[in-house]
């Protein structure tokens, strides 16, 4: 199998090069030419734990490739990931520019049927404008190649993405067409051979599933510093009682650490473009 994963960052690395490592044929498509050359002789624009080793492997094996040209990466693939940043507008929103912009030379460039992935976080919604973006430049192209849209956002941490990539707790994967899970389903199916479960819904859930898990994330770590003043004011010990509440299994223990509150660069711009 042959995919395209368009940016070089974090998330489209990682999923560039852990798809990769499971025997797919990967390009990894960026603008930025210094970026390519760099990856080519094993410089990475990121650190991840284990990243370097995984990219080095699979890049001399003939797997993983790095490139500018689309159109030449895209010739032959069965999907396209879309991994580009969506930075939040003035107003917190995502700005979707980037995306779109991908779309557009997806449209350009694609010669065949393809299942274009959206894999950056991106509010419900996108994934018809990005179906938009395509259908209309194929429209100026004056060709008819059939495509389809998915949403297949990402749930890794820093320091841990590539162990939550390779051993995910699930795989969301949002599709309207029985020919895009098809497709979805032999990208993923070395993960589900190994137990790894691939949640199939409409695109609309999954593209909200990316913001209610960090939503949900950010709430238990802001509402667990709310209690750690409570228990200040009122002579308690968070920990003890971090401990009380933990071991309900409706509760958990993840995620109920008392500090000096959320940040990086998910939690924030998501809650805020919630």
């Amino acid at each position: 199998m042959k995919i395209t994963v368009i940016g070089t960052g974090y998330v489209g690395l990682v999923t560039g090069a852990c798809l990769s490592d499971v025997g797919i044929e990967v390009t990894c498509i960026d603008i930025d030419q210094k970026k390519i050359d760099g990856l080519k002789n094993g410089i990475l624009p990121i650190y991840e734990p284990g990243l370097e080793e995984i990219v080095k492997r699979n890049y001399h094996k003939g797997r993983l490739n790095f490139s500018t040209d689309l159109g030449e990466a895209i010739e032959g693939s069965q999907a396209a990931f879309i991994a580009v940043g969506t930075p939040p507008g003035e107003d917190g929103s995502a700005d979707l520019k980037y995306v779109l912009a991908v779309a557009d030379q997806i449209g350009k460039t694609m010669t065949d049927y393809l299942v274009v992935i959206t894999k950056s976080t991106v509010p419900v919604g996108t994934a018809e404008k990005v179906r938009r973006a395509v259908a209309d430049t194929l429209e100026l192209r004056d060709v008819d190649f059939g495509f389809d849209v998915a949403s297949n956002p990402e749930f890794l941490k820093e320091g841990a993405a590539i162990d939550d990539f390779m051993k995910p707790d699930r795989i969301v994967v949002g599709v309207d067409s029985e020919d895009a899970q098809k497709v979805m389903d032999r990208l993923y199916r070395p993960f589900t051979l190994n137990g790894h479960p691939v949640i199939f819904m409409d695109i609309p859930s999954a593209e909200m599933t990316k913001y209610a898990a960090n939503a949900m994330l950010a709430t238990k770590i802001s509402f667990m510093n709310d209690i750690a003043n409570l228990c200040e004011k009122m002579g308690a010990d968070v920990n003890k009682v971090r401990k009380g509440i933990g071991s309900d299994p409706r509760i958990g223990n993840k995620f109920i650490y008392p500090g000096i509150g959320y940040g990086g660069s998910c939690f924030p711009k998501d809650v805020k473009a919630l």
